[in-house]
Formats: structure tokens, sequence, C-alpha cells
């Protein structure tokens, strides 16, 4: 039990330093072994740090320096100290100050050292001429209790997770509306929560990829066009579906979520949703240590999606990014959960945009897809089979998919078919 304690103690003293968390503080005390703020230095000096999965260069220098500025001002806080008890230590003769309750608490400092510094904190909150001074420590603590809205939070773990789609370097410069990458220089559009990472060099789309390219499109995707393209191949609504990919997820409140062709944002906004009610603490406040990221190709889609966004007042909860699936701007192992509904039948190269899947996970995360099959009946699988030349939007076969999804890296756990659709819940191997 004391280990517990103290194995909790310490976690909680690592997840008080800048950009590392509950989450990250519980796998290096887990799988480095860290057991104190010097360690953590330590071993960000010597680059460890980026073993641990969503943990970059930039990120480790950033968890560097905050780590510094905590050891520092702990090792002021214990030169500060002496001189607080030697100045409140006065013998039980000497002649009383004009305060008496001060001097009170002074006699009995000087009994135990560590009563003086209960009383001192509690004589500056209910007496305006005690003049005892916190310590560096305590202001310390009071500093990481007003941290930066979550906004900047939420910011960071979205800047922490991206690679620049030209070099691949991890980390990028903020300028205003611009992310500039800090090795290749390339700027890349960032506004209102949606960052534009869509490779430099792209060959020409197919014609299910100009359609979901088109403004009148994605204008009418949500509320018309998905829903019948849903109802021409199974029973189950729309809403059911977002009820059955959140389920598979099995989200936690500090799931790591990235929807792959997120499109305007439908189920990405359910699983905002989701999360929110996990996080939401005792005081009735939503404190997330989440990440929820839509990534699409489709300009249109996106804009139409950071509408949605708006009006559910979403823009604190998840991030959009421009971006292929097939060379999507993530870091490897950056993610715990991925998600993609309605989109893998129409991507050009399935096997890459699957790797890519397996890369940006973790060992052992989650991956849900929601497609359609060729489904029963001759002339049906045939009619299927003709329509995939003009339209490139591809029918799989049962086997097929999981042949697919094995031969990228994942082991299927579960699936549920209705009609035509299936999803598939697999864990990366």
């Amino acid at each position: 039990m004391a280990q517990e304690d103290a194995k909790e103690e310490i976690i909680e003293k690592l997840s008080q330093v800048k950009n590392v968390g509950t989450q990250r503080a519980t796998l290096m005390y887990e799988q480095l072994e860290v057991r104190s703020i010097e360690e953590l230095v330590e071993l960000a000096q010597q680059g460890e740090l980026t073993n641990l999965s969503g943990i970059g260069k930039a990120t480790q220098e950033k968890i560097l320096a905050a780590a510094l500025a905590a050891v520092e001002a702990e090792t002021a806080s214990s030169e500060d100290e002496p001189e607080v008890v030697e100045e409140s230590a006065e013998p039980v003769d000497a002649p009383a100050p004009e305060a008496p309750s001060v001097t009170e608490a002074k006699i009995e400092v000087e009994q135990e050292a560590v009563v003086i510094e209960v009383e001192a904190r509690v004589s500056t909150e209910t007496e305006a001429e005690a003049e005892v001074e916190p310590t560096a420590e305590a202001e310390v603590e009071a500093g990481a209790e007003e941290s930066t809205p979550a906004r900047e939070t939420s910011l960071d773990r979205f800047l922490g997770v991206l690679i620049c789609p030209n070099c691949g370097n991890e980390s990028f410069d903020v300028y205003g509306a611009s992310l500039t990458c800090t090795a290749c220089r390339r700027e890349y559009n960032f506004q209102e929560g949606v960052a534009d990472l869509a490779p430099p060099y792209r060959k020409g789309a197919n014609m299910s990829q100009r359609v979901m390219e088109s403004r009148f499109y994605s204008r009418f995707y949500e509320e018309i066009m998905r829903p019948r393209l849903t109802s021409i191949v199974t029973e189950r609504t729309l809403r059911e579906e977002y009820a059955l990919s959140t389920e598979l997820l099995d989200l936690q409140a500090d799931s790591r979520v990235l929807d792959v062709a997120c499109g305007t944002g439908n189920f990405t906004r359910y699983f905002a949703q989701r999360l929110d009610a996990l996080s939401v603490h005792e005081d009735g406040e939503v404190r997330s240590d989440a990440l929820l990221v839509g990534v699409d190709l489709s300009w249109p889609m996106l804009e139409t999606a950071r509408k949605y966004i708006r009006r559910d007042q979403l823009e604190e909860r998840l991030f959009l990014v421009r971006g292929d699936a097939t060379r999507l701007p993530m870091q490897r192992g950056a993610f715990d959960r991925l998600h993609c509904a309605g989109a893998l039948h129409m991507m050009d190269d399935i096997d890459e945009a699957l790797r890519n899947f397996a890369c940006v996970l973790e060992p052992g995360g989650i991956c849900v897809i929601g497609t359609f099959t060729l489904g029963k009946g001759l002339l049906r699988k045939l009619a299927k089979r003709v329509a995939e030349v003009p339209s490139k939007f591809h029918w799989f076969s049962q086997k097929e998919l999981y042949q697919r999804m094995e031969r990228a890296g994942f082991e299927i756990i579960e699936e549920s078919v209705e009609g035509d659709a299936i999803t598939v819940k697999a864990r990366k191997c």
C-alpha cells in the first residue's frame, strides 16, 4: 500500500511539469522508471523521452525546459526555507510584538519547524498584518493552478503530434495564421483550428474524390447525401452508426483519437460529446486530457465541419487537418484510437492508407473502420464490380477486407454486419 502511495505521489509530481500530464507521467514511471524530476531532466537531455509514444523531439525539448524550471524552483525553495524559520523563531521570553497572535504562532514554530510553515500560511490568509511570505514552492504550485486556458493546452497537444508532410520534421513555429516547419521552413496555413497539411505534390483526384471536394455536395452531405447512401446499403440509421463506432472505440477520458476522412465532422463531433461526458469533474467543469483530431482532404468538407463545430461550441475540444489518408501528417504512435467510416472504399491506395493507420497508432491501439461490402447475390455483386470502374468506389468482400487489414498489421477483434455495411474493430499488433 505504501509503495502504491509512493508511486501515485511521484506520478502526481511529474504530471505537474508542463507538457507532461498524468498519462505521460504514468508512462515515464512505468516504462522509463523515472522517479524524480531530476531523473526526468537527465533522460530528456539524453533524448530518451522520444521512446514513449506520442513524444517527438519538439515535445521532448518543451518537457526538458519545463522540468529544468521546476528543478530550479525547487532548489530556490529549499534555499529560502531556513531563512523563513530563522526569521520566525524567537525565544519564548522575547519582548512581545504588537500582534499577539503572531507571537503565539512564532512560539509554536520554535517547538516544531513544520508547524511554523502551516501557521504562517494560515495567518497570511486570515490576518492582514501577518508578513509571512509564501515559499517559492508554494508560488510554483499556485502558478500550476492558474494554468493556461484549456485551448492552449489542447493546442499544445495537437501541435505535438503533427509532422511536416514535406520533410517529416516534428516541430513547427507558430506565426499568426501559419505553421512553419523548423527544418525545411515550408509554411502551412493554420486558421480557426484547421491546419492545411496536405502533401505539396498530389496526383489527380478520382471521380469519387472530386464529388467529395465539391461545395454543393459538402453542403448537403450530412443532412441528405450520407443518410441516403446509408439507407440504400443498410437498415442502420446514421445515428446508430455513430453509437456503434463510439462503442467499439471504447473511448477513455484521456484517449487520443484520429478520425480519418472525417468529412463534415459528423462522427468526430459525436466522439467529442462522448469524451466531454467522460471528462466532467465533481465541480461540473469539463477538464480533459483527451486529443481529438479530424483529417480530410476536402477543403469544402472541412469548412462545413468548422461551421458545425462552432454551432456546437466544440472549438476547444477538437482540431481539423487537411491531409491525405495515404500520407497522414502525424507522428508515429501518436494516437491510441483511430476511426474511418464511409471512406476506405474511395481511396486510391487502400493498402497504403491502412499502413498509415497502423503507423500513427501506438501498439495495442484500436482501429475502427466502417465500409461497404459486395453483399449477396451474383447479379448484385456483378453490378457493383462494373460500377467500380468509372466511380473508383471499391466494394469489399469480407475476406478481402480482413486480409488487407491483417497485412497492414492489425488483428481483427470484432465485427458488425448489417446489410451491405460492415464495421470492423481491430487492434494494432
